[in-house]
């Protein structure tokens, strides 16, 4: 093989791996990048192995849309010694392939800590979901923590435990239900642990927008509490799940500023069932609330472990469900007297009807057989008529025809 046609192949490889360099994907060490799961793929970075700051322009092809952090156990900096996210406010949402939302995951290891600060996420506004998994928040949610973050669709923290929440953890916190697939609109704290047995006034305020509030399967300090004015701002909330949890009642009114309130799950809640903690399931039924599971009582011994509603009707003076007005309840659900008035007039209206169509029919019925009569009473009498004129009318001969004359009315 000659010196030339070897330069020459070298030069090809060279510029095979080049091209494969310019067209491939970039990002730190310590990330990795796969489209498994669909393109534009997703960067999983290894906190155990990269350096922060994540730098936004040692990411390409494509941008850092769905993001991974996983193996965390440390803090997440804002700043000191470095911040954990750089240059990422260059990330224009024009960039976001539509058929995937901007995601941003942090996976702790078993056990793993995660510490947060107030910018911590800066520079992250172009996100649109962030869950957090299996994390030790040992620092708890400290004030303004997701402010940095500009509409989310979801923030979801499954696992782990929270060591303290703030009044003004959320603040500057959006979550709406955004134009992507899938939306939720959803606010979730799931399977983890608090160290207080209820959230700090004003905590959910932030929320003013948010569809879905899930408190799922939260092991608290001890029996759950939601002051009355708990919900206070969230008056778009369609779905709220308290199931699994640790709660044996709410307060009176807990619900009240929920007008948009379609679901309520309250799977697996054990109650202490008095008629005054049931104020809840009245509310459920005068305000049309669909209700997924319900309370079972764990209080009085007798009612242990049965469904609430049976120590209601059991126990309980049932409310007037009308509220004054004139009508009648029927387990727990009021009929307004112009309600029965409009069943009235419809089974009436029914009534009338049903006679309406027997008389048709009777009429019809009659019409018939009177039709029949006379047809065979014609035929009878022109039977007559030939059997006269046989037996000698006058040397008259019987028509041909057996039957009578059209139109001849014969009678």
């Amino acid at each position: 093989m000659t010196t030339i046609s070897k330069f020459g192949r070298t030069l090809l490889v060279v510029l095979f791996l080049l091209c494969d360099f310019i067209s491939g994907q970039s990002f730190p060490s310590g990330c990795a990048y796969s489209s498994t799961t669909g393109i534009p793929g997703i960067f999983t970075c290894d906190f155990t192995t990269v350096t922060l700051p994540l730098t936004f322009n040692t990411f390409s092809s494509p941008y850092p849309q769905r993001l991974v952090i996983n193996n965390v156990d440390g803090q997440l900096p804002a700043s000191s010694p470095s911040a954990s996210f750089s240059g990422f406010s260059s990330m224009s949402t024009a960039n976001l392939d539509t058929n995937f939302p901007a995601s941003l995951e942090i996976k702790c290891v078993s056990n793993g800590n995660l510490l947060l600060f107030a910018g911590t996420f800066s520079g992250l506004s172009y996100m649109q979901e962030l869950k957090i998994t299996n994390c030790i928040l040992s620092g708890g949610l400290p004030n303004n923590v997701f402010s940095d973050f500009g509409d989310l669709d979801s923030l979801i923290i499954d696992g782990g435990s929270i060591n303290g929440l703030n009044a003004d953890s959320l603040s500057g916190l959006n979550i709406t239900k955004l134009s992507i697939p899938n939306a939720l609109g959803m606010f979730a704290m799931m399977n983890l642990a608090l160290n207080t047995n209820t959230f700090p006034s004003g905590f959910f305020y932030p929320l003013s927008k948010v569809k879905a509030i899930i408190l799922d399967n939260l092991s608290t300090s001890s029996a759950m509490s939601l002051p009355t004015d708990t919900f206070t701002q969230n008056t778009n909330v369609e779905t709220l799940s308290l199931s699994h949890s640790s709660l044996t009642s709410l307060e009176n009114n807990v619900l009240s500023s929920l007008g948009a309130l379609n679901y309520l799950n309250l799977t697996g809640v054990k109650w202490a069932c008095t008629c005054d903690s049931l104020w809840i399931l009245s509310t459920i039924s005068t305000e049309s609330i669909n209700a997924i599971g319900g309370p079972v009582c764990d209080t009085p011994s007798d009612y242990q472990d049965k469904r609430a509603t049976t120590y209601y009707y059991n126990m309980c003076p049932q409310d007037d469900a009308c509220r004054g007005t004139p009508g009648i309840v029927a387990y727990s659900t009021c009929i307004t007297a112009w309600q029965l008035a409009n069943y009235a007039l419809l089974i009436l209206v029914l009534i009338l009807s049903a006679l309406g169509l027997g008389l048709i029919i009777g009429t019809r019925t009659s019409l018939h057989s009177a039709r029949v009569k006379l047809e065979m009473k014609k035929k009878s009498s022109w039977q007559k008529v030939q059997e006269a004129m046989r037996r000698g009318g006058g040397g008259q001969k019987p028509p041909a025809s057996t039957g009578p004359p059209k139109n001849a009315g014969w009678i």
